[in-house]
């Protein structure tokens, strides 16, 4: 442990996760390392870490990966691990230290099984990972709910959506997805941040959408049906399909970007926030006790948004 007093001290005690919106205190505490420009000594205490959820921990590395590659952290930096055996594992099995030294594969006092209904958490940075990263994360899905191909295939689109855009549009060095499910409570959950430019500066690149004024319009007009910034490379279905997939389950979504934050599910809200998300935080969650059934949900879409017709052999001639 270093012994000088660090220049930035961060405490993170007790729990993060997406109940209560306890995210958005994670938000609050992480904001010294999600806005340092400048090298500095930084002390990250986990010693009171109760639990944390997988998007909070997508976001936690996210952090930490931002000022660990921008040479931000002084030598004496440092990482206080939780006084918990128990979280100290969890974080171990969800690949928090791994995420940080690069995939290296550390000596751990740990025995890793075969994952199942959960997946660590994982860095995504170009094509071949979002498509890895997406596959993993809706297979940990299908392992903790009763789903049928169609919702597979539906949750699968979703999340390919939410990860492609953060390698081509973000403009994110890197993304991060994990996933969790918790048998006691019935729960699963999806979560995937990046740090890149966000939902509005994305979205207001398509000369459709640029009149958007502030981050909570911006979400909520992407959680609407064939919204994209890029209708050249998909559908923008994904997020719209997701989030009436998840209320009928009884589950949730969480679009968290900017100041902007829109919470869809059992409760729907729009809010404005008073601490700003750099980039993007996306959040599912499935009760594990409800089927995820689509097919009502694409015959909504359908009816209240109807492809456009294909043109006939005259129109094309």
């Amino acid at each position: 442990m270093a012994s000088a007093k660090p220049d930035i001290r961060i405490e993170l005690p007790g729990a993060f996760v997406l109940q209560q919106r306890r995210l958005e205190r994670l938000i609050r505490l992480l904001q010294p390392l999600l806005t340092l420009e400048k090298p500095a000594a930084v002390e990250v205490d986990l010693s009171r870490l109760v639990s944390i959820g997988p998007s909070g921990l997508a976001l936690l590395i996210a952090a930490l990966r931002r000022v660990d590659e921008g040479d931000l952290l002084a030598e004496d930096s440092v990482l206080l691990p939780p006084r918990s055996p128990q979280v100290k594992n969890y974080l171990m099995r969800m690949n928090l230290i791994r995420s940080l030294v690069g995939g290296e594969e550390l000596p751990e006092p740990i025995e890793r099984h075969q994952t199942r209904g959960f997946r660590p958490c994982q860095m995504f940075s170009d094509d071949d990972d979002y498509w890895r990263v997406s596959k993993a994360l809706t297979d940990a899905l299908v392992e903790s709910c009763q789903t049928d191909q169609v919702a597979r295939a539906a949750v699968l689109v979703c999340l390919e959506e939410v990860t492609e855009n953060v390698i081509h549009h973000a403009q994110a060095e890197h993304g991060f997805g994990a996933a969790q499910g918790w048998r006691k409570t019935q729960q699963f959950e999806i979560g995937i941040v990046d740090l890149g430019r966000g939902v509005r500066a994305s979205l207001t690149a398509n000369p459709e959408y640029a009149d958007i004024a502030d981050d909570a319009s911006a979400i909520s007009t992407a959680l609407g049906a064939r919204v994209t910034a890029t209708p050249e490379r998909n559908s923008g279905v994904g997020l719209y399909i997701t989030k009436m997939l998840l209320a009928a389950n009884g589950g949730s979504l969480l679009v968290r970007s900017g100041n902007g934050a829109v919470y869809s599910g059992a409760t729907n809200e729009v809010r404005t926030e008073a601490e700003s998300m750099p980039g993007t935080l996306v959040a599912l969650r499935a009760r594990t006790d409800h089927p995820l059934d689509i097919n009502a949900v694409y015959q909504q879409l359908e009816n209240d948004h109807p492809s456009p017709p294909e043109p006939d052999d005259d129109q094309a001639r």
